[in-house]
């Protein structure tokens, strides 16, 4: 079932997340890297495209899987190891990455030091891009109660869903202590203790714009894929009613 789900997941990033919500944020001259890329099967068809894109991913299996030629273009770590020189990248981006930074074995139990863990992850982020680069950030709402992308083990509740479902589905606790997800004044709280006021910019993608979740059969996809829309309205963006956070963090100093 984990196989079957990861190349589904990597049929949808390569056929749809590549050509129609990545390439129109993208020019030609830029330099882009994505952060936990996992079989890196994005960077390649970005490569195909003639972009110079790079990879880095935790497991040293994305490049053992790799042919001998490409590996090039791929890092096995984290970006607190620093793989990459100050300001390289025009543009990064982590999809359905950060919430899983600052949790054991990068799934969904928090550390004890979570919050400092992912200062650490953005600090490294934005080290990595060049002033007015941007870092583009996707992941379910911290705020939203319905999560179809995890399940929640930190309550009860979840963990029932867990043992009963075969999909994932989970019920986030906003309140919670050890909700490892994130909301937009999380993020933005982040970027702040690591750039500092006024030195950068952040905003919100249209989640309509994002092929996740919704592409995926089944009526409870095609529900989120309706909640995906309306949460795009001006007053409901990152809102509870808002499943998923596409946030775009752009460098405007030096920092």
């Amino acid at each position: 079932m984990i196989a079957v789900e990861a190349q589904e997941g990597e049929r949808i990033r390569v056929g749809k997340v590549v050509p129609r919500f990545l390439v129109p944020m993208l020019r030609p001259e830029w330099d882009i890297l994505s952060i936990g890329c996992g079989a890196g099967n994005d960077v390649l068809e970005l490569r195909r495209r003639g972009y110079a894109a790079w990879g880095l991913d935790p497991s040293r299996l994305t490049l053992q899987g790799l042919p001998e030629d490409q590996r090039e273009y791929f890092r096995a770590g984290t970006m607190e190891d620093l793989p990459f020189g100050d300001r390289t990248f025009d543009f990064a981006y982590a999809l359905d990455v950060i919430e899983h930074v600052g949790c054991i074995d990068f799934k969904t139990m928090l550390c004890d030091d979570a919050w400092e863990i992912r200062r650490q992850f953005l600090a490294s982020c934005m080290r990595a891009i060049k002033p007015g680069g941007v870092l583009l950030l996707t992941s379910s709402n911290k705020l939203c109660p319905v999560d179809v992308g995890h399940w929640h083990r930190y309550h009860w509740l979840g963990r029932v869903l867990q043992k009963k479902g075969r999909n994932k589905f989970g019920i986030s606790l906003p309140w919670s202590r050890r909700n490892f997800l994130l909301s937009f004044r999380d993020i933005k709280r982040l970027a702040t203790e690591v750039l500092g006021e006024g030195r950068f910019t952040i905003d919100y993608v249209k989640t309509a714009t994002y092929p996740g979740v919704s592409e995926r059969s089944g009526l409870l996809s095609r529900l989120i894929a309706g909640a995906l829309r309306l949460s795009d309205h001006p007053l409901l963006i990152g809102s509870p009613l808002a499943p998923v956070l596409i946030v775009r963090i752009r460098k405007i100093s030096a920092a």
